[in-house]
């Protein structure tokens, strides 16, 4: 189950729908793997095939890059192995290729549009999908 968020710029016509949570047909994690991409697999295949995995965790959550504002929905993953060990993916933004980092919808409703910078950014909250 997860959430989501409509916003939408009052001044430009900047507007985006997030998704944060994890679907009922993505809770197999290797159905969840398919929106990675070939590295990300590979880096991740690399660590199951050569530690002892404790956890892993997977899910949709919400990211705003670090450059140019860009909000978006990405594939989080992050494993627990060899006991104390975490590994987390890295997160690039498809616009600019800035580093994006991981927000809460609070800060999404919050965020400046990024591509006008208006501070008011209207939103439809309470969303949920399966």
């Amino acid at each position: 189950m997860g959430n989501g968020v409509s916003i939408q710029c009052k001044k430009c016509d900047y507007s985006t729908t997030l998704f944060e949570g994890l679907g009922s047909r993505t809770q197999d994690f290797e159905v969840f793997r398919r929106e990675l991409t070939k590295k990300e697999n590979e880096i991740i295949d690399f660590i199951i095939n050569n530690n002892n995995i404790n956890k892993i965790f997977h899910y949709n959550v919400y990211t705003k890059c670090e450059k140019c504002g860009n909000l978006s929905t990405v594939p989080y993953v992050e494993i627990n192995y060899d006991n104390n060990k975490v590994f987390k993916l890295d997160y690039e933004c498809k616009l600019c290729k800035g580093k994006c980092n991981l927000i809460s919808e609070e800060e999404v409703i919050n965020s400046k549009c990024p591509i006008c910078n208006y501070e008011h950014l209207q939103s439809v909250r309470n969303i949920f999908w399966d």
